[in-house]
This record gives C-alpha cells, structure tokens and sequence, in this order.
C-alpha cells in the first residue's frame, strides 16, 4: 500500500506539552481541595479519552461546584511561551515527509483556535510556536466535531480536505482511541511510542505498524510511497 498522506494526532506523538499540562492540573487540583489525586497520574490514565469528560466526572464524584474542566482550561492556554516543544526528530520527519510530496494533517482533541482571556491560544498558535504550521494541509480540532476520538468523524473531516482515500493515508497516534478512529475511518494506523514512557507504552495495540522513532516512520511511508 503507497501511502499519499500521513494524518497525526497532536499530544504526544508530535508535540511534548505534557509537563504544561501536568502543571496546569495539579493547580486545578490544588484551589479544588483534592491534593490526594496527582495529575501526571490522572492525566496518564486518559488513554486518549477526552479530558473534560474525565474531570466532569470528577465534579461529579466530590460534589464540588467548581469547574475543574475551565480552571484547567484557563491554566494550560495562559502557560508561558516556551513550555511546549517537539519530540526530537520530529521536524526533521514532518520536513522530509513534506518536500516529498506527503500530504499532512492533524486531528487533535484539543481546540484547534480559541481565545482565552484576550489571549489567541489552541492547535494552531502551538504549531507556530514550534515553527511547522505551514507543513500542515489540515488541522482539525476539538470545535471542529460533535464527536471526538475515538469517533472517525475528525478523520473523515481531515480525509475530506486531502482529498486523499482513506487507504492510502496514514494515521499516527500514541493512544487506542487515534487506533480504534482511524480504523473506523479505513485509515491505516500506526502506534507512535516515542513519547511514551515506558510504562505507558500499551502492549495489546491493535495497529498496523508500531514505531519508535520519527525517523523510522518517515522511512517507512516514504518507502510505501515510493513503491
């Protein structure tokens, strides 16, 4: 199978922001009076299930009136510049991948543009922050859907705007939801653990390739593609 685009999730297999995000909770658990609970595990456990879901459900089970879901919110978007970056190896991947002639996309949970106390904040300030939003033909984001990972639709959406089949497009993503929404979609998939710890890594994944490095994912499309 040549692939003719690569479609990849956002946290995670492209972009280290989870220290941001572990700092942005664990003062959402602080003002909330839960200190019990630590937020790297918390946010560990997601699996890439939506995190305002996992934390509604938290209100819910200590009967707190506080929006845990918008602090955390309000947290992460006024982080400081500089607290997010790639993964090594992936700019270098996204860059070869792009002068090849690979279309590329993302399909993140995350909002993809919001503004946040006057501030313009989501998915596409980060990938300009880190200096590759013009490798990208796509971005889909959480504002974009009625329903998110693992439902195909933000694949579909993306798959749309290729114009790209879905069999011969890649999806690549660190979690079971990007697998079970990309095979939903007829996408190929690919388990990227190279910003995985150990532990997290998920032994029982269903996906069509699993790799450990940008460079051994740009190898390989590129050598589906020049098949």
């Amino acid at each position: 199978m040549k692939y003719r685009a690569v479609i990849f999730d956002l946290d995670d297999t492209l972009l280290d922001s989870f220290d941001a995000r572990v700092k942005a909770l664990e003062q959402v658990f602080a003002r909330a009076g839960v200190p019990q609970l630590r937020a790297e595990q918390f946010l560990r456990a997601l699996q890439g299930t939506q995190l305002k879901d996992a934390l509604t459900q938290l209100e819910s089970n200590l009967k707190t009136g506080a929006n845990l879901f918008e602090d955390y919110r309000r947290n992460y978007w006024t982080k400081e510049t500089g607290t997010i970056n790639l993964f090594p190896g992936v700019k270098l991947m996204l860059e070869e991948l792009h002068s090849r002639g690979i279309k590329l996309g993302i399909v993140t949970n995350k909002g993809r543009k919001l503004e946040v106390e006057g501030r313009r904040v989501g998915a596409l300030p980060e990938l300009e922050e880190v200096g590759i939003a013009d490798l990208f033909s796509v971005v889909v984001g959480f504002e974009d859907v009625s329903w998110t990972k693992p439902h195909p639709q933000g694949i579909n959406i993306a798959l749309a705007q290729l114009m790209v089949p879905s069999e011969k497009t890649l999806l690549v993503g660190d979690s079971a939801a990007d697998m079970i929404a990309a095979g939903a979609a007829g996408c190929r998939t690919c388990y990227a653990t190279w910003g995985l710890s150990p532990e997290d890594k998920l032994k029982d994944i269903r996906a069509d390739h699993i790799v450990d490095t940008p460079d051994i994912l740009c190898r390989l499309v590129l050598r589906r593609f020049d098949d």
